[in-house]
């Protein structure tokens, strides 16, 4: 089932000001609130996608974001999990010969 998005938003916000301090290793900012390492690999998880460090404005009602200071939409959050599955590589398949192997009859 589907997390509505301010559902999501309402988690990471209720998670940061919970949070102890701790190193991090990600600068991700989302509507003026720096999301922790956890938050920022929940909201990936959710997004179906990497968000690289950045600062981010998030619609909770919409589900939709952008960048910080720029009004555009860039998407909605879990756009990427609608995409079609990657076809597997013909290596993978197991369909990749070597060359002569299919001449020396092996």
């Amino acid at each position: 089932m589907k997390t509505p998005a301010s559902s999501i938003l309402a988690l990471l916000l209720s998670a940061t000001l919970a949070a102890p301090a701790a190193a991090q290793s990600r600068w991700v900012v989302v509507n003026g609130q720096r999301m922790t390492d956890v938050q920022v690999a929940y909201l990936q998880q959710r997004a179906c996608t990497w968000i690289p460090n950045g600062h981010y404005w998030l619609d909770s009602r919409t589900g939709a974001w952008g960048y910080a200071r720029n009004p555009r939409v860039q998407g909605y959050v879990g756009d990427a999990c609608r995409t079609a599955p990657r076809h597997r590589s013909l290596s993978e398949r197991g369909l990749l010969y070597s060359p002569g192997e299919i001449l020396n009859g092996r």
